[in-house]
C-alpha cells in the first residue's frame, strides 16, 4: 500500500475475531471508518450517493433505513479513481471474517465491482481456507464463481533467511548476537517473521537470549491459544473433539490415529464424514496443515502451545 499510489480503502476486520456473527451495520460502520482516512478532497466526491451523508470532512453511512448499498458506494469509488487517474484498490484484511456476515450477500456487489467497475479487490487472511470458504470460488452457486484471481501466499522463511532476518535486525540496531543464539531462536520459533520480530524486540529489551526466548514463546503460546478460543466459539458441542484432534497430531498424525483416539476418548463410533470435517475446518484455519496423508501443526508454535498440559486443561 505504501508503494503503489492508488487509491486505497482499508478495512481491518480483526476486531470480529471473537464474535459469532457480523450484521450489515458492523460493516457499514467498517466501511465508514476506512472511507475517513481517504484524502478531504475525495470524501466530499461521495456527496449524492443514497446512504452517505459528508457533514464537514466526516463521512457518515446508514445502515437501516435509507441504507447505503455497497455497489453504490464502489461504482462512485471506482469513478473517483477514474477522475483522479488512481485505481481504487479495497482491501479487506482478515477477509475470513466476512464468513459471518449474516442478512447480506456481500459476494453480489463485489461481483458487480470484478465485472463493471474498474476497481481492485484484494482480500487477505491468516487463515487461508476461511477466506477461500468465504469467496466460494469454485462453487457453482456463487456470485464470484469463475472470476479470475491471483493467490499470493507467504510461507514462513527458511532456515537460512529466517537467520539471516534476525542477524541483519540487530546489525540495524548495533546489536551482535551469537550465531548459536539465532540458530537456537529459529529452532524454537520456526520461520514466521513475526515471532522472528517479537523475539528481536524482547531481545533487545532484556539483552539475554534465554529471557528473550522464554517471553517470546510466552506470548505466542497465549496468541495461539486466544485464537484457538475465537475458533471453538461459534462451534460449541465440538470443542473437546477439536482440542483432542490438536493434541493427537501435535507430533503429526494420520486419519485414522485421529478416528482412533476419538473413538477411544469417547467410546462410540465417530462418523467418517464427520471427522473429515473436524480435520478439514482445522486444516482452513490453518491450525493444521495436510502434507501427503499426515496432519500436522502448521507452525512450530503451535506444537508448543498444544503440548502444554495446561493448555489442554480438562481436555
Amino acid at each position: 500500500m505504501k508503494e503503489e499510489d492508488a487509491l486505497w480503502i482499508y478495512l481491518d476486520l480483526r476486531k470480529y475475531e471473537g464474535k459469532l456473527y457480523l450484521n450489515y451495520r458492523d460493516l457499514t460502520q467498517e466501511l465508514e471508518k476506512a472511507l475517513n482516512t481517504i484524502p478531504d478532497k475525495l470524501r466530499k466526491l461521495l456527496n449524492g450517493v443514497k446512504g452517505v451523508n459528508v457533514m464537514g470532512l466526516e463521512v457518515k453511512l446508514k445502515w437501516g433505513r435509507g441504507k447505503v448499498e455497497v455497489s453504490d458506494l464502489l461504482e462512485r469509488l471506482s469513478e473517483i479513481g477514474e477522475r483522479e487517474g488512481k485505481r481504487a484498490i479495497i482491501v479487506l484484511d482478515e477477509s475470513q471474517e466476512l464468513r459471518k456476515l449474516k442478512g447480506y450477500n456481500l459476494l453480489y456487489p463485489l461481483a458487480y465491482a470484478y465485472d463493471n467497475l474498474k476497481v481492485s479487490l484484494v482480500f487477505t487472511g491468516s487463515e487461508v481456507g476461511m477466506v477461500y470458504r468465504f469467496l466460494k470460488l469454485n462453487d457453482a452457486g456463487s456470485p464470484l464463481f469463475g472470476r479470475a484471481f491471483v493467490n499470493v501466499t507467504v510461507p514462513p522463511f527458511p532456515r537460512d533467511k529466517a537467520i539471516e532476518f534476525l542477524r541483519r535486525g540487530f546489525e540495524e540496531v548495533g546489536v551482535r548476537v551469537k550465531d548459536d543464539e539465532l540458530e537456537d531462536a529459529y529452532s524454537n520459533l520456526g520461520g514466521i517473521p513475526g515471532w522472528l520480530t517479537y523475539y528481536g524486540f524482547n531481545y533487545l529489551q532484556e539483552r539475554d537470549h534465554r529471557k528473550a526466548l522464554d517471553k517470546t514463546i510466552s506470548l505466542g503460546v497465549s496468541l495461539i491459544m486466544e485464537e484457538f478460543r475465537n475458533f471453538l466459539s461459534i462451534r460449541r458441542g465440538a470443542e473437546s473433539r477439536y482440542y483432542a484432534i490438536m493434541r493427537v497430531c501435535v507430533k503429526g498424525c494420520r486419519w485414522s490415529d485421529v478416528k482412533r483416539a476419538i473413538e477411544a476418548k469417547e467410546g462410540v463410533e465417530i462418523d467418517d464424514k464427520r471427522l473429515s470435517e473436524l480435520l478439514q475446518n482445522l486444516t482452513d484455519a490453518s491450525f493444521l496443515i495436510k502434507e501427503n496423508d499426515e496432519y500436522k501443526p502448521a507452525d512450530i508454535m503451535i506444537s508448543k502451545a498444544f503440548e502444554s498440559p495446561i493448555n489442554m486443561g480438562s481436555y
